[in-house]
């Protein structure tokens, strides 16, 4: 968790000056561009304000609030191009995965619904604002009225944004359950049917996105049934590029292309899953024919999502971003482009790939003053997810002035230039990230020209669980006195005076500034992160309890105090890895499966020691058992011996699936809802279908008939 510094409410002892100040010889080094006019002969005015640069300037709700499984609360963001990110000379589109659900009692509550008129502007305005061109829409079909909705008004943006902005459908596999439910899986019509309102509902628009003269709709999910894609290819309507997602959609033979995503194929949390980045792009360069769009995204985690499996990439703070971005370049150039790239996510939330409220990169700033140089310290995260610095310049702490943009590498601006009359001057250092990493705001720093600042200290003593004492009476003035100071605790909780005592809700991962003041107003800060947890050695677990009753989402609390304090902490159930951080506590939320688990916590420092603590608990005991039902059909048209096998029309009385295999006596095996399969020769075979309960249930159902010159001979069932 990271302070707010929206609203922060901190005394300042101020000299009464106007807002308007003269300048005398305003400049800087190379490094350094100022926006006031060189020379005194110009007026300095404040042009913004602390809540504009800190406060919320996404199309995220105001009320969005930081999440367990790492999307960061609504905040002031970077809007740098994304393209600035890309390969230099890139020409890439670049378009955002957009999801449309929310607002209704299926999906978790982001703070806004999303057929909301005034919402689709902001998030589009957003969007341009970030050098993306476009949104792929995550459609449900026609009867799926919020999603609908929601692109239909995308639609009308797009068309007010004219050469800026475009859109397109991605026919989501939801859209075709109930035809896959009733007609045996086989959803061809269906399909059709969808294809047929897609041209008439959204290709007509002049935004829409056409790629060689041909509107192009992408498909996801939509294999877990059966299509029969020649007849689609020779008869849906406007002709559309079919775009599948992966390798498939550039090999198979009905494809016009395809489009990457992010896959994860191992267990470890910190692997940023390049590989299947690689194998996309490396297959696309050797079809140059095919339509290809690339991805980035920030990171995953499902532990919040109702169909969620636990699968986590972590953020790295921001690394993730940046690697997925930059993998790219290695494959595509000014002179070989990407054609275009498509960001996962706008806003799936639920999935943690959103990118709408921005990107954490840990990073906090630490200001400082010697003479009449501003200095600051960046710690927390890495530079490289800055763009460059700001200075501002304040006299009542929340009307503030740009003196300087400063490029990155640099941590220094010197004051002397500004010429300022006497008085007591407030300033604060922006770290601006770049695109679409949430900006940093430090501390404010009061300066008084000619005075030395105080020398600000802060010591910490932990004297309970979770409450921590703070005082900064070491701290001096070399020229004067120590008159004042306030204390941050980095959750909310600003305290006055030189000791104060804190107890936190949770264990965490807090900074904690002091600020202290002079005789003469001027101040000095003191900034340190710091772990709060339980101070007993080892791994301690503070929730679940041993042997209590869980429900999704499980929360997983724990602590570790080691030799060393870099710590990396690992959650496990029933000896599976499912959650990782790189630092001595976790605060997370897990979805164990129904039944009982052994959840153990592990954690390890850089000097090889490790700990770890282990409970039991039981999950989901209310959980319904699904049924399980199987239809074998025959597929004549294609061959005597081919069958379609189909899960779809199982049930679940309190849930859905997550998980659906086929698995045929001949050895074949299918992780899909439906199954087309032919036989090598006629006989006497069996197949069973099984289905998963979004809680880990399983239910089956089998099958077994003959297949011959006649088509299919039930058995038995």
């Amino acid at each position: 968790m990271y302070a707010s510094r929206t609203g922060r409410s901190v005394a300042y002892t101020l000299c009464t000056i106007a807002l308007t100040v003269f300048l005398v010889n305003c400049g800087g080094g190379n490094s350094q561009s100022t926006s006031q006019p060189p020379t005194g002969s110009s007026t300095f005015t404040p042009t913004t304000t602390l809540s504009a640069e800190t406060g919320n300037n996404t199309s995220a709700a105001d009320s969005f609030i930081r999440q367990t499984n790492g999307n960061a609360g609504a905040a002031s963001v970077s809007k740098a191009p994304t393209r600035s990110l890309l390969y230099s000379g890139s020409t890439t589109k670049i378009y955002a995965h957009l999801v449309a659900w929310f607002g209704g009692s299926g999906h978790m509550d982001v703070g806004y619904r999303s057929d909301d008129p005034a919402q689709v502007s902001r998030q589009v305005t957003d969007m341009i604002s970030r050098g993306i061109q476009g949104a792929i829409i995550d459609w449900h079909g026609a009867s799926s009225t919020t999603i609908n909705s929601a692109a239909t008004l995308i639609q009308q943006q797009a068309e007010a944004h004219p050469g800026q902005f475009e859109f397109a459908i991605m026919e989501d596999g939801g859209a075709l359950f109930q035809a896959a439910a009733a007609n045996h899986c086989d959803v061809t019509d269906q399909l059709l049917a969808d294809l047929d309102y897609i041209a008439t509902q959204f290709e007509k628009s002049p935004a829409y996105v056409q790629i060689g003269g041909r509107p192009a709709v992408f498909f996801f999910g939509v294999d877990t049934y059966y299509v029969d894609w020649n007849r689609v290819s020779a008869s849906a309507s406007n002709h559309p590029l079919l775009l599948f997602q992966g390798t498939d959609g550039l090999q198979r033979s009905i494809s016009d292309g395809g489009y990457q995503w992010v896959d994860i194929r191992s267990s470890d949390p910190f692997d940023s899953q390049l590989a299947d980045q690689d194998a996309f792009y490396s297959t696309a360069t050797s079809v140059p024919a095919r339509v290809a769009f690339g991805s980035a995204y920030k990171g995953f985690n499902d532990t919040l999502a109702a169909w969620g499996t636990d699968r986590f990439i972590h953020q790295r703070c921001g690394a993730t971003w940046l690697s997925t971005l930059n993998e790219i370049s290695k494959f595509y150039s000014a002179d070989h482009q990407l054609q275009a790239l498509q960001l996962v996510t706008w806003n799936d939330y639920e999935e943690a790939t959103a990118i709408e409220p921005g990107i954490d990169n840990c990073v906090y700033l630490t200001p400082s003053i010697a003479g009449n140089t501003l200095n600051w310290a960046v710690a927390g995260g890495s530079e490289n997810t800055i763009d460059h610095y700001t200075v501002f310049l304040s006299t009542d702490g929340q009307n503030l002035a740009k003196l300087a943009d400063v490029q990155t590498g640099t941590h220094s601006f010197d004051l002397g230039h500004l010429g300022l009359a006497p008085g007591t001057y407030i300033l604060f250092v922006e770290a601006v990230g770049r695109a679409s990493f949430q900006n940093k705001m430090s501390a404010a720093i009061a300066f008084h020209p000619g005075d030395q600042p105080p020398v600000a200290l802060l010591a910490l003593n932990q004297t309970g669980s979770l409450t921590m004492s703070a005082t900064t009476a070491g701290s001096s003035d070399p020229d004067g006195s120590v008159t004042s100071s306030t204390i941050d605790f980095g959750d909310g909780s600003v305290a006055n005076g030189p000791t104060a005592s804190h107890t936190y809700a949770v264990p965490g991962t807090y900074d904690i500034t002091a600020t202290v003041f002079d005789n003469i107003g001027a101040s000095s800060v003191f900034v340190t992160r710091t772990s709060v947890k339980p101070t007993s050695p080892g791994v301690t677990i503070l929730s679940p309890a041993n042997g209590s009753t869980v429900n999704w989402p499980t929360s997983v609390v724990a602590s570790a105090t080691l030799s060393k304090p870099d710590v990396t902490m690992q959650v496990f159930v029933d000896g599976t890895p499912m959650y990782a951080i790189d630092r001595d506590t976790v605060n997370t939320a897990l979805k164990l499966f129904r039944g009982t688990h052994e959840l153990k916590v592990q954690a390890s420092d850089s000097t090889g020691a490790m700990a770890e603590s282990t409970i039991t608990v039981t999950a989901e005991p209310g959980d319904l058992t699904p049924s399980a039902n199987l239809t074998i059909s025959p597929m004549p048209q294609i061959s005597p011996n081919t069958v379609l096998a189909c899960t779809a029309d199982s049930s679940d009385p309190d849930g859905f699936f997550i998980f659906r295999k086929i698995q045929f006596s001949d050895g074949v095996s299918v992780s899909t809802a439906g199954a087309l399969h032919t036989f090598a020769a006629p006989g006497t075979y069996s197949v069973t279908g099984t289905v998963t309960d979004q809680f880990g249930v399983p239910a089956s159902a089998s099958q077994t008939f003959s297949v011959g010159t006649s088509g299919i001979t039930a058995i038995s069932k």
